[in-house]
């Protein structure tokens, strides 16, 4: 390898992995690999560990640069890479908030070659975003992310992680890119989306301006991708609630809670009737959540907030199908992304508020 780390599963030699892990050297046998998950931005990996000693995982998961072009590029462009590698390295284990625990995370200076070396969180199971969920699934997930929201450095001020500055520029390059991404995004997506929901997408273009100016205030991390597909569940406990594992933190940044409150909610319920029940008691329970870790919220202030950031999965949506590979299953996501949060955008007459 040219650099010190590696970034592809064939890569991996077995003296790395043994640092990586404080073991002796010759105590790793061998070393398997198989895919895991669905992801389009990077490429993860289960690696199987055999062990001469028995005080290392058996298994741990590796996330690498995504072998497709398009998809390192949109990375490299929108500090994907940066903001996940920084996340693990200086946030994760301290913060409170179910996800796997990071073992290795190390980037690069072009930011398109990383290593990041995660716990294995088997037999937790990756949620399904073109089946939803129901209820108790979506208020396991806002469990942890109330726990994400009213975390805080110890030093009191985020300014240290430089990581999560890149949100300003990425908001700058989608106030400007926004409109021609959509006009790539409108004809590739008509007969798979309704039309008043194409037609909304082009409403919110035409005020993009607004919606940017009128955004609340940033005041903690936010996941900035929360949806089912980025989120690990285990069985239901005694209380009837999984147990919710956030993964794929490749856009966290500074940014509002109602933004992922918006997009997970928005994006989970494949039925908009049980979505239009279930929001506000879901809502009031991340609230009293985040009040019981300290960083209470105002109802009425965040409530204005969640209509306005109804709009979040379907950006997402149109910013992500462009800039990714082209899948059958990527584009039927990135469809239901749009849909729901759309239905939801229109039910709660957002646009009122741009």
């Amino acid at each position: 390898m040219s650099r010190d780390f590696p970034v592809a599963p064939e890569e991996f030699e077995t003296g790395w992995v043994e640092q990586v892990f404080d073991a002796t050297p010759g105590s790793l046998a061998g070393l398997t690999h198989e895919p895991v998950g669905t992801g389009q931005v990077c490429d993860s990996y289960r690696f199987r560990c055999d062990w001469q000693e028995e005080s290392h995982p058996a298994t741990f998961v590796a996330k690498c640069p995504s072998r497709d072009a398009t998809s390192r590029g949109a990375a490299a462009l929108f500090h994907l890479y940066d903001m996940e590698v920084g996340w693990y390295r200086d946030v994760a284990k301290d913060s409170g908030v179910s996800c796997p625990p990071p073992y290795h995370a190390e980037i690069g200076a072009d930011e398109t070659q990383f290593a990041l070396l995660l716990g294995d969180m088997a037999p937790a199971e990756q949620g399904d975003q073109l089946a939803g969920a129901d209820a108790a699934t979506v208020a396991a997930a806002l469990h942890e992310a109330a726990a994400l929201h009213a975390w805080r450095p110890k030093s009191g001020s985020f300014d240290d992680l430089a990581w999560l500055l890149h949100s300003a520029g990425n908001s700058g390059y989608m106030r400007q890119a926004l409109p021609s991404l959509f006009k790539q995004f409108q004809p590739r997506f008509t007969g798979l989306l309704p039309e008043e929901v194409l037609d909304l997408g082009a409403e919110l273009v035409a005020r993009f301006d607004a919606y940017m100016d009128a955004a609340p205030q940033p005041e903690c991390i936010a996941h900035g991708d929360m949806r089912l597909d980025n989120i690990l569940f285990t069985a239901p406990r005694e209380d009837g609630r999984p147990l919710a594992i956030l993964v794929d933190w490749q856009t966290c940044s500074m940014g509002h809670g109602a933004g992922d409150v918006a997009y997970l909610i928005g994006t989970s319920f494949a039925d908009p009737e049980d979505r239009r029940a279930q929001e506000k008691p879901l809502i009031a329970q991340y609230l009293q959540r985040r009040e019981a870790l300290g960083a209470p919220a105002d109802p009425d202030a965040f409530w204005d907030a969640y209509r306005r950031s109804a709009f979040a999965g379907y950006i997402m949506a149109i910013n992500a199908a462009i800039h990714v590979e082209r899948t059958e299953r990527g584009d039927a996501m990135f469809a239901a992304m749009a849909e729901r949060p759309a239905q939801m955008a229109l039910d709660l007459e957002s646009l009122s508020l741009v």
